[in-house]
């Protein structure tokens, strides 16, 4: 009995130096560590003591811009190296420069990718942050993953143009709604709906208008002919559709005077062969446009 647990032992220790350890002479690899762990020839190359790959950054990366303040990380998961099944966690880290900004707990691995998003009212606006993760494992840590970086979004406008890369009518449209939701809600409770809905839509429109400008179209205010009165859903497009490349009225909205409902905003040239409407240019004047470009 006691030469066969010697020979046990010994094929054990001979197999810690080819790959896989033992653990406490039962013969089973240990994981994902190596038997001695403070033994600095047993190390990473950086120091570190977990056997495993570094995980590496998903997303996002490259500078990318993030919708919000809370974005979320997403690692591709390490691999133990004596046990590639081995239940691995990894901590994330955010960085502002050589600022540590954000450090999470140790989160646990699922699927093939670990997501962690960020708490709120850790970033800032229009900033760029770099992040990083490793895998743990029972309080040992192993090799950081390269670093990815990001942008934060730009701060939100102040009654002016958004956001938008694009030149499209309607993608500015959409862009404008989405930056500005609260001025698209129903106004049918309490007084001066009417007059509240034809102050919103006026504010869309000029937003429009402005970040129009913004991506290179030549829009105005449109002022109906026989009288002072803007047109609040409509605006002017001065462009080559059509013959002559007339001034072509846009139609803004599906009933924004219907306060009962959302305003509902469409980008609709009225006439592509003809004059229609007779839309009368306002020039709008210069627009800032350094905040959104």
């Amino acid at each position: 009995m006691v030469i066969r647990k010697i020979v046990v032992c010994t094929a054990c220790a001979l197999t810690v130096f080819a790959a896989a350890g033992c653990a406490d002479g039962t013969g089973k690899a240990l994981t994902p560590i190596l038997p001695t762990p403070t033994d600095s020839a047993t190390s990473n190359p950086d120091g570190t003591l977990l056997k495993a790959t570094a995980p590496q950054p998903s997303s996002p990366r490259s500078l990318t811009r993030v919708s919000n303040l809370t974005p979320t990380l997403r690692l591709t998961n390490a691999t133990g190296q004596f046990d590639s099944s081995a239940a691995l966690a990894y901590v994330f880290q955010v960085f502002d420069g050589p600022t540590l900004t954000a450090e999470s707990a140790p989160v646990s691995a699922f699927g093939s990718e670990t997501t962690w998003t960020i708490p709120s009212n850790l970033l800032k606006v229009n900033k760029t942050y770099s992040w990083r993760g490793r895998a743990v494992f029972n309080g040992v840590a192993g090799s950081w993953s390269d670093s990815a970086s990001f942008r934060t979004p730009l701060p939100p406008p102040v009654d002016g143009p958004v956001a938008c890369g694009s030149s499209d009518g309607l993608t500015i449209v959409k862009c404008v709604g989405a930056a500005y939701p609260a001025y698209l809600v129903a106004t049918e409770q309490g007084d001066n709906s009417v007059e509240r809905r034809k102050v919103n839509m006026a504010f869309i429109r000029d937003r429009i208008i402005e970040t129009g400008i913004c991506n290179g179209l030549d829009l105005a205010r449109n002022f109906k002919r026989g009288g002072p009165d803007i047109s609040f859903d409509f605006l002017v497009w001065r462009s080559n559709v059509g013959k002559g490349g007339r001034d072509r009225g846009v139609d803004l909205a599906t009933g924004y005077d219907e306060v009962k409902l959302p305003i509902r905003l469409k980008w609709d040239v009225q006439g592509s062969n003809k004059s229609w409407g007779f839309p009368f240019y306002a020039d709008y004047g210069p627009v800032d446009c350094s905040g959104v470009q």
